[in-house]
């Protein structure tokens, strides 16, 4: 034996120098929450394949919805503006029935009723109807207006409330103007249906309730045609209430 083996035998265990450990390698949290991902995109891949479609897909859709609803209201605004040029000249009935030149609004509201500009042909079918006498269809196309503008949508129920107001429904055309006044953002437009709503209950005889409104047209909204009408209007009621005061 070599001096060097004999002697390493002959040390007792406890001298003898231990064998170096190999470190363990620990993984990090980072990287264990790496390989989870890692497994779950390999796992779910097709699900989350599926899932980007579908969102792209219905992307893809709305722009294609939109697209299409401008293409419409350009459309609808095009046939509106000829149909409306006819009926300021004072044909009515040639705006909503139309010829081989125009689309009347009759058919431009069942073509395209759910566009802006098919919502504003709904007003003016109205207007042409109630310029005819025709209370009833002028009505019923007033009724149909769905659209988002809110001076638009007071204008249709101010119009129905004249037709309430022309089959002499007082109390119904009085509670039209009101909610007109209400819905309408245009302040003028405010101050007029408001004294229009007024002049109705002043006519139903509601002379209390007539007084009250134009006192309110006047504190609220000063400088505009109808409130001076409403001054004029609650001084010809001075000599038969007394209540003139602001």
């Amino acid at each position: 034996m070599y001096p060097g083996k004999i002697k390493a035998l002959e040390m007792e265990p406890s001298e003898q120098k231990p064998e170096k450990e190999i470190p363990s390698i620990e993984t990090s949290g980072h990287e264990e929450k790496l390989e989870r991902l890692v497994d779950f995109l390999l796992l779910n891949k097709n699900l989350i394949i599926a899932v980007t479609v579908g969102v792209l897909a219905a992307g893809a859709g709305l722009f294609f919805y939109q697209q299409q609803h401008r293409t419409t209201e350009a459309s609808a605004y095009r046939l509106l503006s000829a149909a409306e040029s006819v009926a300021d000249a004072g044909n009515w009935q040639l705006a909503i029935d139309g010829n081989d030149s125009i689309k009347g609004l009759r058919q431009i509201v069942k073509e395209y009723g759910s566009t802006p500009s098919g919502n504003r042909a709904k007003i003016l079918i109205g207007d042409s109807f109630l310029a005819l006498g025709k209370i009833d269809s002028s009505l019923s196309y007033y009724q149909e207006y769905a659209g988002k503008n809110p001076d638009l949508a007071a204008s249709a129920i101010a119009g129905e409330a004249t037709c309430h107001l022309l089959n002499q429904e007082f109390s119904e055309a009085a509670a039209a103007f009101e909610k007109a006044s209400e819905t309408a953002e245009n302040q003028a437009l405010k101050a007029s249906y408001l004294s229009d709503a007024a002049d109705t209950y002043r006519l139903n005889g509601s002379i209390d309730k007539a007084v009250d409104l134009y006192k309110q047209v006047i504190r609220q909204y000063p400088g505009f045609a109808a409130t001076a009408n409403a001054q004029e209007s609650l001084l010809a009621l001075a000599g038969k209430t007394g209540n003139v005061d602001l």
